[in-house]
């Protein structure tokens, strides 16, 4: 299995519970796949991506890991991602490119709620770079 990551599950990002889920990933190719991305605030100040898919979208930038170690549903916990209602991500699988132009897949986790009036867009698609740019920090934890 893969991975795309494209928000706080990136290593640059990544603090507390969500770099303890991503250890056991492999370092990454950079990759990016089709769609549209937004800033959501957290409850502690911080900000994360939502990315909505769309096969016609704009280029959203991530990194694509060998995911075989992770533990799968301790991640859909630490997204949110269930079957139940009221939840806020789906583990989704999603057509890849990577950097050399190669085609592939991996698993993404999509936002499944309305859009929030408040979220907003990420032009360029790159999560970590919006947050440089922005001057703004990632969330700490999603408790």
């Amino acid at each position: 299995m893969r991975l795309f990551a494209y928000g706080v599950l990136n290593r640059e990002l990544a603090k507390g519970r969500a770099a303890e889920l991503i250890a056991p990933l492999d370092e990454g190719r950079p990759a990016t796949v089709r769609g549209t991305l937004y800033g959501l605030r957290g409850p502690d100040g911080g900000w994360y991506p939502i990315l909505l898919p769309d096969g016609d979208g704009g280029t959203v930038h991530g990194m694509l890991h060998d995911a075989r170690g992770v533990d799968w549903p301790a991640m859909d916990d630490f997204e949110d991602a269930h079957d139940g209602p009221g939840a806020e991500y789906a583990r989704r699988e999603l057509a890849v490119t990577l950097g050399d132009g190669t085609a592939t897949s991996g698993f993404a986790y999509c936002y499944v709620r309305d859009l929030p009036g408040d979220a907003e867009p990420i032009p360029g698609g790159h999560f970590g770079a919006w947050l440089r740019e922005s001057g703004r920090s990632a969330i700490l934890g999603r408790d």
